[in-house]
């Protein structure tokens, strides 16, 4: 009983540890975006948290502006999405998020269908001029 009980627990922990591995939260509205390759990699899957039914932008972009896919969700706590690349052309492409004064952005490359992440996604919330991060 106690090994399972042990097993159970190392189990919940190691699930939790994957799941927030690969989103972003936005500190002041506690927002949660994760952005992962699907096991095809060739697309991708988006899901948001805590969106407190404030409206919230996602634009799929490549380098030149053109969009490839936007969506926005309204009235709603949560979202996902698959968004399938099959068939965008090889390059480079940022998926945005925007919600209330927060942008997460995630650089995309394409090469011969397949989808690769850059490392880090950013994140950019403005700030109030004279406004001292540290100090809040």
């Amino acid at each position: 009983m106690k090994k399972q009980l042990i097993s159970l627990v190392a189990g919940l922990l190691f699930s939790t540890a994957a799941i927030y591995a690969n989103q972003v939260p936005v500190s002041a509205n506690r927002l949660i975006v994760s952005i992962e390759k699907s096991t095809d990699a060739t697309s991708l899957d988006l899901r948001m948290a805590n969106l407190e039914k404030q409206g919230t932008l996602i634009l799929l972009q490549d380098v030149s502006g053109n969009n490839w896919f936007s969506h926005y969700v309204w009235h709603k706590h949560g979202f996902a999405k698959k968004l399938n690349l099959k068939g965008m052309p090889d390059g480079v492409y940022t998926l945005s998020v925007k919600h209330r004064d927060a942008t997460i952005i995630q650089v995309l490359h394409l090469s011969k269908g397949v989808l690769e992440f850059s490392e880090h996604q950013k994140m950019e919330v403005p700030t109030e001029p004279g406004k001292d991060l540290v100090k809040g």
